[in-house]
């Protein structure tokens, strides 16, 4: 028996990178796995995917509440429970000295990463059930100063003090609330961050987030995947308000 057999799983972000890599390895895990993304290519191509075992997908702007009200519908068709629901959805940041920082981007980056998983969260617990998990996807920029982006390291470090206030409210269901907290991923969305902070082309800028991680390399996709699914299955139903880092040393 596959560890998610039968659960319905809410995934935001789950068109690329991390997200589609969870979206991926929960399929095969039986998980029926409804994402929600902005409308695209991207999308279209995970919705193969995820039809595999039932699941959906989506276009939805999370920081729009009708749009993630209307993708919970689709997941909840016929009065069907959301066993897991996982926040991932986010934005990359503008790089830029705090006073010269822009509030237009400063914005933008908290509405999609802390509003969107509050608006996530909140439109599908009516329909979890006592037991669910809920994950939330964080950073090691939640843990640490992050210089020249204020806007990504403030967002993450919310979302922790989210997962807290709801962990403690949803204890007593059982609903388990963790953050998952990445470092540097090898993937197309950490490299364009690392080039614009550090302003060098790929290869360097990622020796020089290499040369910031104790372990000394970036994480595999698939790892931050497999902590998804010990957060989401059950192997973790005692683990709730934890802050669980695969950042390779990177957050002390």
């Amino acid at each position: 028996m596959a560890l998610l057999d039968n659960k319905n799983v809410i995934l935001t972000g789950g068109a690329s990178g991390i997200g589609l890599e969870t979206a991926k390895l929960f399929v095969s895990e039986g998980a029926r796995v409804h994402v929600l993304d902005l409308p695209g290519a991207k999308l279209d191509a995970v919705a193969a995917i995820v039809a595999a075992t039932g699941g959906s997908a989506n276009a939805c702007d999370v920081t729009v509440r009708e749009q993630v009200d209307a993708a919970v519908a689709v997941a909840t068709a016929g009065g069907t429970q959301i066993d897991v629901v996982i926040a991932n959805a986010g934005i990359s940041s503008p790089a830029a000295p705090f006073e010269e920082y822009p509030l237009d981007g400063f914005e933008r980056v908290l509405k999609v990463h802390v509003v969107g998983a509050f608006h996530t969260i909140q439109a599908a617990l009516p329909h979890v059930p006592d037991g669910a998990s809920i994950i939330i996807t964080s950073s090691v920029a939640g843990l640490v100063g992050t210089p020249q982006v204020s806007a990504y390291g403030t967002a993450k470090h919310a979302q922790i003090g989210l997962m807290r206030s709801l962990a403690v409210d949803l204890a007593p269901r059982g609903i388990r609330v963790n953050t998952i907290n990445p470092g540097p991923v090898d993937n197309e969305f950490q490299t364009t961050f690392e080039e614009r902070v550090t302003g060098q082309a790929a290869a360097d800028a990622n020796a020089i987030f290499d040369s910031m991680i104790p372990l000394g390399r970036h994480i595999p996709m698939v790892d931050i995947a497999y902590g998804m699914l010990y957060l989401a299955g059950p192997h973790s139903t005692n683990v709730t308000s934890t802050i669980f880092r695969i950042d390779g040393g990177m957050g002390g």
